[in-house]
């Protein structure tokens, strides 16, 4: 019953093409990251509660107990804006700021960080910010890095000799 705040932002495809077509232009490195089971990494916001499930057994399963929820939880309505508030604290915590055009953009210095729920880029001129932005996220978040950025939400980027290309079915 408590879900009163349930937005949270993505990335807009328009910014992906255009973040992605200039780091082609620009020669520009890409990581792609992923969070290990984004939501349930951060905790509740506030104190949550639910009966406990037919077939489990606590106590007895005494019909009068319930459940305490102590991290986010994939299906509850308010679920990804937790999310996205724990991820956009550890980023500023990091240094990053949030583009005032996207949301879910975020950029340090000249290294830019784009979101999509728990799907992350990391795009900048230096690929030794971008590991060391990785291996400090690493302390604060479960993530696998995906590394060179091959496939985001459908977008695909292909090395060829004279470059890199980027393709949409």
């Amino acid at each position: 019953v408590n879900y009163w705040e349930t937005y949270s932002p993505v990335v807009a495809w328009e910014t992906v093409r255009s973040l992605l077509t200039l780091a082609i232009l620009h020669g520009w490195h890409t990581r792609q990251i992923d969070f290990v089971l984004a939501f349930p990494q951060a905790k509740v916001e506030c104190p949550m509660y639910m009966e406990i499930p037919q077939g489990c057994n606590v106590n007895g399963s005494r019909t009068d107990y319930v459940l305490e929820i102590q991290k986010n939880l994939y299906g509850a309505k308010q679920a990804g804006r937790v999310w996205f508030k724990y991820l956009k604290k550890g980023l500023r915590e990091r240094g990053f700021k949030a583009s005032k055009a996207d949301p879910a953009v975020f950029h340090k210095g000249n290294t830019i960080f784009i979101v999509y729920v728990d799907d992350g880029i990391l795009i900048g001129p230096d690929q030794e910010e971008i590991d060391k932005i990785i291996d400090s996220l690493r302390k604060d978040y479960e993530l696998t890095d995906e590394g060179d950025l091959n496939e985001y939400l459908g977008i695909k980027m292909s090395r060829t000799k004279s470059g890199r290309n980027l393709t949409q079915p």
